[in-house]
């Protein structure tokens, strides 16, 4: 969702009135009145984070996502001066570091990297041994999955296709320079090098179009739990802040590696329910294209940037992770709520 002037949530209340008052505090000029932000966030982030809380922690990624929103929000609306206002600061800042220590609890050491001559080899190494890799999330769309299951595939896949654009497109801000023309190449692909018809952000509405599944204004938000919101907000931290924006290119990288296999089950998956290539047209597009950029991502961009800067490695390494392990709770989690409609 972007150019909205208006930040919305699926989230219509919680029990600490964080939500209502947050975007209250977003869309509006006026003072929220008789709410004290710091103490309500310092509250949930210690419930969510401290004492384990699902819900606390749906609660603090929903804030995170609203706030991200601002980002993508009208430039002219309310919500958009408010991108670094004090508050919203200390809201943002407070979430990303309790729930990114979180996301990384049991990393009890990293492992020596120095010793990876090969890093892009290492990291997909990462890739291939970690689960989310070979979900089974993927076998069971190919193999078992009704139409209505993967129809709610198709739309908890909406709201983060649709922005993809726009991610690819922060990467390219201070980008090293020799990376340059490799995230502009992803980023002509992804606009069909100049065809509006071809964009993936149509492509993917025609999917959605071809099987009379109408994308409401929210891209189905409503269907995002704690942990597709933490999928979505993954790419978004390292997007906005500057001193993650290695984790956001292991991120992407990650990204790019997991859609073609992936994806290849989805596309048996449809045609065995009587789609045809013309309805999948978006992931067989992405099939062939994501080997060359996931490729692109680890090889020419990583690997140049670490070739300058050896340091960064341990970054690209925690942003591969936290994309493939936010990946394995979203598949899990969507996975569960698809076989409930069996």
């Amino acid at each position: 969702m972007f150019n909205n002037l208006t930040i919305k949530t699926s989230l219509k209340d919680d029990e600490y009135n964080l939500t209502k008052n947050l975007l209250s505090y977003l869309n509006t000029d006026y003072p929220v009145q008789n709410f004290d932000f710091k103490s309500t966030i310092d509250k949930i982030l210690k419930k969510a984070y401290q004492q384990h809380s699902l819900s606390a922690q749906e609660v603090a990624q929903n804030a995170l996502f609203l706030i991200y929103e601002i980002n993508l929000a009208h430039p002219l609306s309310v919500a958009a001066k408010k991108q670094y206002d004090p508050i919203i600061l200390y809201l943002r800042q407070s979430i990303e570091h309790q729930w990114l220590n979180y996301e990384f609890r049991d990393l009890k050491e990293i492992p020596d990297l120095t010793k990876y001559d090969n890093f892009d080899d290492f990291l997909t190494s990462v890739w291939k041994k970690h689960p989310a890799s070979h979900h089974e999330l993927f076998d069971f769309i190919q193999n078992d999955a009704s139409k209505e299951q993967v129809f709610m595939f198709l739309k908890s896949d909406s709201a983060l296709n649709l922005i993809f654009f726009d991610l690819v497109a922060y990467t390219l801000i201070g980008a090293q320079p020799e990376t340059r023309g490799t995230i502009s190449e992803n980023l002509w692909d992804e606009i069909g090098h100049g065809d509006n018809v071809l964009t993936h952000v149509n492509l993917y509405k025609d999917v959605l179009k071809r099987q009379n599944i109408e994308l409401p204004d929210n891209h189905y938000i409503d269907l995002y739990s704690v942990e597709a919101l933490s999928g979505h907000n993954a790419f978004m931290i390292g997007a906005i802040n500057r001193c993650h924006y290695y984790k956001l290119l292991g991120v992407m990288a990650m990204t790019e590696v997991l859609d073609p296999p992936q994806y290849e089950k989805l596309v048996k998956g449809c045609k065995r329910l009587g789609l045809i290539d013309r309805d999948v047209l978006y992931y067989n597009e992405h099939i062939t294209i994501d080997i060359k950029h996931g490729a692109d991502w680890l090889q020419t961009v990583i690997s140049s940037i670490v070739s300058h800067y050896p340091e960064t490695k341990k970054e690209f390494y925690l942003g591969s992770l936290l994309r493939l392990q936010t990946a394995q709770r979203y598949y899990d989690h969507l996975l569960c709520e698809m076989k409930k409609l069996d």
